[in-house]
């Protein structure tokens, strides 16, 4: 869980599927509603990386800088690939090693909604033995 606007701390366990001895860490977060894909490389503030991977997150604009910009709130995919780039956006060929799903909070969205109105208002019901 990740809440937008505010100071995340995600953990996962990344070091044992690396295969870099000292990698960049690139994500990638897919909405399952928009199916679009937001990429940014965060760097592992882990005291303890054969233990644990420890990233802060914060929403923003930089993504090279700890920071990311998702969409609306919901559910994302999230796939972690290693690298040797500390600047590369690009997945295509770097090994995956984390998948997972992540919801994104947003306290303050409040979704619209449209009301369906019904023309004409005129109930029918149907009695077959007539």
């Amino acid at each position: 869980m990740i809440n937008k606007n505010s100071n995340n701390n995600f953990i996962a366990t990344l070091y044992e599927l690396s295969q870099l001895s000292n990698p960049y860490y690139l994500f990638e977060f897919e909405s399952d509603q928009t199916k679009t894909k937001y990429y940014n490389v965060i760097a592992d503030v882990s005291t303890n990386k054969p233990r644990y991977n420890e990233f802060n997150l914060l929403e923003g604009t930089d993504p090279f800088n700890n920071e990311f910009e998702l969409g609306s709130p919901g559910f994302y995919n999230y796939r972690v690939f290693e690298q040797v780039s500390s600047s590369n956006l690009n997945p295509t060929g770097l090994n995956v090693v984390e998948k997972g799903k992540m919801k994104l909070i947003d306290s303050t969205y409040e979704p619209s909604f449209q009301q369906h109105t019904v023309s004409p208002t005129t109930n029918v019901v149907y009695n077959p033995s007539q």
